[in-house]
């Protein structure tokens, strides 16, 4: 009984899911302008047995429990406490996910994320409005946490990088998940007649898979997708994305803005005339 319960409750977390992307597509052809106030729904990936690679031992505390278990034995003059400059990494831990599932008192990231991208509207607007007569304008994105967000999958990794499991997720059909607000960007770009490129850190192997997930994810119409080829796969990411842009320099475009979630997407020359940082607390990329 205990299996077929939890076998109807996945089914219907699949459900759930792709209603939720139905409307999404439904409301983005309509011109409805969607923001995302809370963490997307997670279906258990085909093949997997389970919602989460960490094993469960009992209920997890919050992160305000933590701190006062920690605060009472301070105060206990029985025990000796060791100096601990470093916050415990298990409660930072707990932290992030509470972020990223917008419980707790840490604030929520996808509240924040959709307020980035809400000021990179603003100013995709007033950059579209310097447009000269034959000029032609170019958008710049990154993809992992800033077009498409593998939260589900770092999820289930207890947000601690495990590359097997996140490189076969990020190939799979269930990563077409759109950053909702990158997706607007995207579509308001487009509207205007601006090209756009991805530009990615990911190996070329992935390409096929990369350009079927954008594309089912709703970032239809794009010009370029480029991932790192050859020599591209060992060099400073800076210096790689700089070259990219550069190429797209060369064809004639003026790159009005770049976005992405870390600053070796946006640094380097030539530069975007906007670079739009988006939060990504989960891990850097140097």
């Amino acid at each position: 009984m205990r299996m077929r319960l939890l076998r109807r409750r996945g089914e219907l977390n699949l459900v759930r899911v792709g209603v939720l992307r139905v409307a999404g597509v439904v409301a983005l052809a309509g011109g409805v302008c969607l923001a995302q106030m809370e963490p997307p729904v997670c279906a258990v990936p085909g093949g997997k047995t389970a919602a989460s690679l960490r094993p469960t031992v009992g209920a997890r505390p919050s992160v305000a429990a933590a701190v006062t278990t920690a605060e009472i034995a301070a105060a206990d003059p029985t025990i000796l406490v060791a100096a601990e400059p470093m916050e415990n990494f298990g409660v930072a831990r707990y932290r992030l996910s509470d972020y990223a599932d917008c419980v707790g008192t840490g604030g929520c990231y996808w509240m924040d994320l959709d307020a980035q991208t809400k000021r990179a509207e603003v100013e995709l607007g007033r950059l579209i409005a310097t447009r000269k007569d034959g000029e032609k304008l170019a958008l710049v994105l990154d993809i992992d946490e800033t077009s498409l967000t593998n939260y589900c999958e770092m999820k289930r990794e207890d947000y601690g990088f495990i590359s097997v499991p996140f490189n076969e997720w990020a190939v799979s059909p269930e990563a077409d998940m759109a950053v909702p607000g990158t997706l607007r960007l995207f579509t308001e770009a487009r509207a205007a007649g601006l090209e756009v490129f991805f530009i990615t850190g990911r190996p070329g192997q992935q390409k096929a898979a990369t350009a079927r997930n954008l594309e089912a994810a709703g970032y239809k119409g794009w010009k370029g997708l480029a991932l790192r080829e050859g020599p591209q796969k060992t060099m400073d990411t800076v210096a790689y994305k700089s070259e990219e842009r550069k190429k797209i320099v060369d064809a004639g475009y003026r790159i009005v803005m770049s976005v992405g979630d870390q600053w070796s997407d946006l640094n380097g020359e030539p530069k975007a005339e906007v670079s739009v940082k988006l939060p990504n607390p989960f891990y850097y990329l140097p």
